[in-house]
């Protein structure tokens, strides 16, 4: 191909970005990262923002999946000579994939929108803009409807959508591939060519090559048109219905604080189960489809979803495994969707109390049914949480502040040792104002915590006595009898966020 341009050539002037980006609900002049593969549709978007006058702040990422070898090192090394070229800051990003293993299209599309997401936080940049055009998106639609989808996933690609955390844009979404690579062309823009586009293995390449050529020879040369015309009348009822379901959204995890670092307390959610109800079936089959895709970053399988929405209507509690691991547990009362394990922040055991007053302690050294905690010190949890323990000194009428985080309790009535651990088989607890003893995991499955993140929840103990359920509630073991002044104050803190002060929470128990 003939030398390329690298500024705005005769009839192509600096403000198309201007209106591309006001298709997509952008300014002009807002930062963007550019998702760069070297193929001829992110060539040219890079070029349209870099033409841009006034140029907006623009980076580039390219991200290596590691599959073919010489060509994509080849692939990244012309995005780099271009990026340099337009003097355009461009990233390499790792993310690798096992080839071997199924699906692997999907794998590298959620793959590559993590390290883009990844990195379009690390430059403080709420936009990543992709090349997709309108021969992709009718390609997506054709996809999602042989396979079988939800009406939101008939909508096929929209202009602007959120994948993996990050607001995604298409500002090609109503141009041609053909338009795209004649405009390079006539202006001798060169780009790559991926091999694997023509590789039948991949549904797409077969949707592309095939069966569109297939249709338009069946139906005639408007066979496209119409198609993307369908996608455009979807994607309008969409739209006024998600208006109606907007509302029902996944709530922080129910009790997080006894289970989660808060780095991982938006992890998963948790779902009043009337809030679905109240919907008829459309909408609530709408609703339960988007908020499973957004919890999970996942679409969930139509077998799935329509298991779900019936064990809803039956009025069952039930659990669901949806793909990638994850778990939804339908109670009375609640949804809860969990992650695997894998996800969320490693959980070790407690570590050394950490004395920082030089106060006595409750008894000496540790044995293996926990670790002592000393008054004036703290216990680190291992996952960033700790469990803290001090004196206070108050009037005798002063109340009780009791918190999801924060407890005081009445030390007189106390075994002298505090100890930490997790739960084991076994533990029993007899809480706050409960008539008696019971199984510490009927406790925790009646308060909504997932049989997979039970083993997270800390537990205090004095002597043999289940003394906090941290996170969720004390023992009756510490009530705070009348003319208390000394209590002993219970902390859970979280060192990404500090433990909420006493009567900042709303109290989970009652006197």
């Amino acid at each position: 191909m003939p030398e390329e341009h690298t500024d705005p050539p005769g009839g192509e002037p600096g403000g198309r970005w201007a209106r591309l980006a006001a298709r997509v609900g952008i300014g002009a002049r807002d930062p963007i990262l550019i998702a760069l593969s070297g193929g001829a549709d992110s060539v040219l978007l890079l070029h349209l923002a870099a033409w841009a006058r006034p140029r907006p702040p623009v980076w580039a990422a390219h991200v290596e999946h590691e599959l073919r070898g010489t060509e994509s090192r080849e692939d990244a090394e012309f995005c780099l000579r271009l990026c340099a070229r337009l003097g355009v800051p461009l990233v390499r990003l790792s993310a690798p994939i096992d080839p071997d293993a199924g699906d692997l299209e999907a794998r590298a599309r959620r793959a590559r929108y993590r390290a883009l997401a990844a990195e379009a936080q690390r430059l403080a940049v709420t936009c990543v803009a992709t090349g997709h055009h309108a021969d992709d998106a009718l390609e997506t639609l054709m996809m999602r409807w042989l396979r079988g989808t939800d009406p939101a996933g008939l909508a096929g690609l929209r202009p602007r959508s959120r994948v993996s955390g990050v607001t995604v844009v298409r500002p090609l979404i109503d141009m041609r591939r053909e338009e795209v690579r004649e405009l390079l062309a006539s202006r001798g823009i060169a780009w790559r060519e991926d091999s694997s586009n023509a590789d039948a293995r991949f549904a797409r390449n077969r949707v592309r090559h095939e069966l569109l050529d297939v249709l338009s020879a069946a139906c005639g040369a408007d066979a496209r048109r119409n198609l993307l015309a369908f996608g455009r009348e979807i994607e309008s009822l969409e739209t006024e219905l998600a208006s109606r379901t907007a509302h029902v959204v996944w709530q922080p995890p129910l009790h997080a604080a006894a289970r989660r670092s808060a780095r991982d307390a938006h992890i998963g959610g948790s779902l009043p189960r009337s809030g679905l109800m109240r919907l008829v079936l459309p909408l609530r089959r709408r609703a339960l489809w988007r908020l499973l895709t957004e919890g999970t970053s996942r679409a969930p399988t139509r077998e799935v979803l329509e298991r779900v929405l019936s064990d809803l209507a039956l009025g069952r509690c039930a659990r669901h495994n949806l793909p990638g691991g994850w778990c939804l547990q339908l109670r009375s009362d609640y949804l809860h969707l969990s992650p695997p394990a894998t996800v969320l922040e490693p959980l070790r055991a407690p570590s050394e109390p950490v004395d920082h007053q030089g106060l006595m302690p409750f008894g000496e050294g540790t044995d293996d049914a926990g670790l002592d905690l000393v008054v004036g010190s703290f216990v680190p949890l291992g996952d960033g949480r700790s469990i803290s323990a001090e004196w206070v000194d108050l009037p005798a009428s002063a109340g009780v502040p009791r918190t999801a985080v924060a407890v005081e309790l009445d030390p007189g009535a106390l075994p002298a040792r505090l100890r930490v651990r997790f739960p084991r088989s076994g533990d029993r607890f007899r809480g706050l104002g409960a008539p008696g003893h019971r199984p510490l995991r009927r406790f925790l499955a009646d308060a909504g915590i997932p049989r997979e993140e039970r083993s997270r929840v800390p537990l205090v103990f004095a002597g043999a006595e289940l003394l906090w359920v941290a996170g969720l509630r004390p023992g009756e073991c510490g009530r705070v009898r009348p003319g208390t002044t000394r209590r002993l104050r219970l902390e859970l803190h979280d060192a990404a966020e500090p433990a909420a002060a006493p009567g900042a929470s709303v109290a989970l128990f009652g006197d």
